[in-house]
């Protein structure tokens, strides 16, 4: 029944944060909101965390809106933007909250690259 309950509460979490895509700040209070849920964060920890977050999730934006980007480079900038952000949570953890937050880590869908979107084929205009 816990494990129903808490698939229901993810699920619930990764809508809002498909709709909260392109807003970095409010990516940043439902994630913080949810760690608040699963690790017990204090006051300070959520101020802390949210602002490693907010950066983190500005950064994402700022990557993603680069057009120049490979898919392949861009999966792997998001990877090392979330990599560091982690990090940074997890020192202002205590331990029995890294314990807890490693295994949500573990567990949460891996960011991929956006798909690009194919581009239709000009038609071939007569000449004049």
């Amino acid at each position: 029944m816990k494990k129903l309950i808490l698939t229901g509460i993810s699920l619930l979490f990764a809508v809002t944060l498909t709709v909260a895509q392109g807003n970095p700040e409010e990516t940043a209070k439902q994630e913080v909101a949810l760690l608040t849920e699963k690790l017990t964060l204090t006051e300070e920890q959520q101020a802390g965390v949210l602002k490693i977050v907010w950066e983190g999730a500005k950064a994402k934006e700022t990557i993603k809106e680069d057009a120049t980007l490979s898919a392949e480079v861009l999966a792997e900038s998001l990877h090392k933007i979330q990599a560091t952000t982690d990090a940074q949570v997890a020192e202002k953890l205590s331990d029995e909250q890294k314990s807890l937050f490693v295994k949500w880590v573990s567990e949460r869908p891996k960011e991929s690259a956006p798909k690009p979107v194919p581009v239709a084929p000009q038609p071939n205009q007569p000449a004049k």
